[in-house]
């Protein structure tokens, strides 16, 4: 039967159960609890109690353990409520609405598969330094066993903000060491680092596989942070949904990021495979503003609007140590400009154009129509919808206008280097590099206007196949001309009807 307990955090009348013992492990309760707790379970003229809530598995309110003196909520109150949780192992949390002051930091450190509803607002003062909330906890050194990331969270609301931003060392939330869990940030307002995503776990699973909902994250320097140990730790397979990150025209003009993945070389594991879908990159710098910094490998941004008016330029970096990192789908705001590629094997997609490139012996792109190799694999259209060009999967391509090529054609012979022999074109004399059997037309027309490549592969053995031969003249000979002298005009004659291509070898 229960009976009615002043709570000594409150001054709060709840109903109590007597209890001897500890509901998740059934060992006794102590009589100095009221020193460990008082408020769950307590001591009450000579006997133990629990709390209702508790015992009828309702989440564990943390304004029941503590109001400062004018009644506002105090980060106190909910270390001591979340130290309590993990104690019983018991998995359900619950911030009420109201303004909470946090003056130290929270440690979130509760049990694998604990659901948080936060409803209250998490504030610090400007003047606050270092890390306001804390999810998770440090990996053990790489020579200690091994310890699991804390898995299965489920956590709604979480928001913390400054009303001010300085340039104070302060982070708004650390997410660290967190697997396999849901976390929804409502918002983080006026710090240094917003959001910091981080890893030292190499080796109990690090901060991965991670769901993220996040909705507000304006006037943080860094407004979302990745960073690793120099060691140890990875980050992959997050997805992370959403998002509005913005710096409003009064940030102080200094340079910032909506998202800031840090390389750390040194750390072996790189970012992998984490997923941004659908950020609203917002900005009105024309000078300091990145939109986002991404390193590792495949690592994709889907459909990101980008919008800076101050700043054409405004751009989603990839660092030179990226590698199979993508931008897919064609973002607001999003151009090639809106894009730098220093890495290896990227690819993006924008409303100017498309980029796909690789850095290997394989295909940048691979066609096929598994039908028919008679069928088309890709197909052109002009302007009125009309199809004029097409190309099959046998390689045959099939063009209702002219064909094009600045340097001519080659095609495939007998010894399969598809390079060696062609139809090539230019101003002047060729100087192409080609094998025998190449054919040449000099642009400038006249009547050294057509060659044929007739020895060696260099670029020279063009022999010229006159297309109209020059005027053949010859002095009259003298009265005194002996047979000799004929012979030789005979003989020049020859020569030159060979070079005009008149007469053969």
């Amino acid at each position: 039967m229960s009976i009615q307990i002043v709570n000594p955090a409150t001054n709060e009348t709840l109903n109590y159960f007597p209890t001897a013992t500890f509901l998740h492990n059934n060992s006794p309760i102590s009589s100095t609890i009221n020193n460990e707790d008082g408020v769950i379970y307590l001591e009450h003229s000579g006997n133990t109690y629990v709390l209702e809530d508790y015992m009828g598995g309702h989440p564990i309110n943390v304004r029941r353990f503590g109001l400062n003196a004018d009644r506002g909520y105090t980060s106190t109150a909910i270390n001591k409520g979340i130290k309590l949780a993990k104690k019983y192992n018991y998995k359900s949390l619950y911030i009420p609405n109201g303004d909470y002051d946090i003056t130290e930091t929270v440690n979130i450190d509760v049990a694998p598969d604990t659901t948080i509803k936060i409803e209250g607002n998490l504030n610090v003062k400007e003047s606050f330094t270092g890390n306001a909330i804390v999810i998770g906890t440090h990996g053990p050194a790489i020579n200690q066993p091994v310890e699991d990331s804390l898995a299965g969270l489920n956590i709604q609301g979480l928001n913390c903000s400054k009303k001010i931003y300085n340039d104070s060392d302060s982070t708004g939330i650390v997410i660290m060491n967190v697997i396999a869990s849901t976390i929804e940030i409502k918002r983080v307002t006026g710090f240094k680092i917003g959001t910091l995503i981080y890893s030292d776990n190499g080796r109990g699973g690090g901060t991965s596989y991670n769901t993220f909902f996040i909705n507000y994250f304006h006037d943080n320097k860094i407004n979302l942070k990745f960073e690793k140990n120099d060691v140890q730790g990875y980050i992959n397979e997050n997805t992370f949904y959403g998002g509005t990150f913005n710096h409003s025209t009064s940030f102080p003009k200094v340079k910032t990021f909506h998202i800031l993945m840090e390389d750390k070389q040194i750390n072996l594991h790189p970012y992998n495979n984490n997923r941004f879908l659908y950020p609203s990159f917002e900005d009105n710098d024309p000078d300091n503003a990145t939109a986002a910094q991404i390193t590792g490998e495949s690592n994709t941004i889907v459909g990101p609007r980008m919008e800076n008016p101050q700043d054409p330029f405004y751009a989603i970096i990839f660092d030179k140590y990226s590698k199979r990192c993508q931008v897919i789908s064609k973002g607001f705001g999003l151009y090639k400009s809106s894009v730098e590629n220093n890495g290896e094997e990227n690819s993006y997609e924008t409303n100017s154009g498309n980029l796909l490139t690789t850095n290997s012996v394989n295909p940048v792109l691979t066609l096929q129509n598994q039908a028919s190799s008679s069928y088309e694999l890709y197909s052109g259209l002009d302007a009125s919808g009309n199809k004029v060009f097409f190309v099959n999967g046998e390689g045959k391509g099939f063009y209702g206008n002219s064909v094009y090529a600045e340097q001519g054609f080659r095609w495939a012979t007998s010894d399969g280097s598809k390079n060696d022999r062609g139809l090539f074109n230019g101003n002047g004399a060729p100087s192409i590099a080609a094998n025998p059997g190449s054919i040449y037309i000099n642009n400038d027309g006249g009547n050294k206007m057509l060659w044929i490549k007739t020895a060696s592969g260099s670029s020279s053995g063009w022999k010229l196949i006159g297309t109209q031969a020059d005027a053949l003249t010859a002095a009259e000979p003298s009265p005194s001309a002996t047979a000799q002298d004929v012979w030789v005009r005979l003989k020049n004659l020859e020569d030159n009807l060979k070079a005009a291509g008149l007469l053969s070898s």
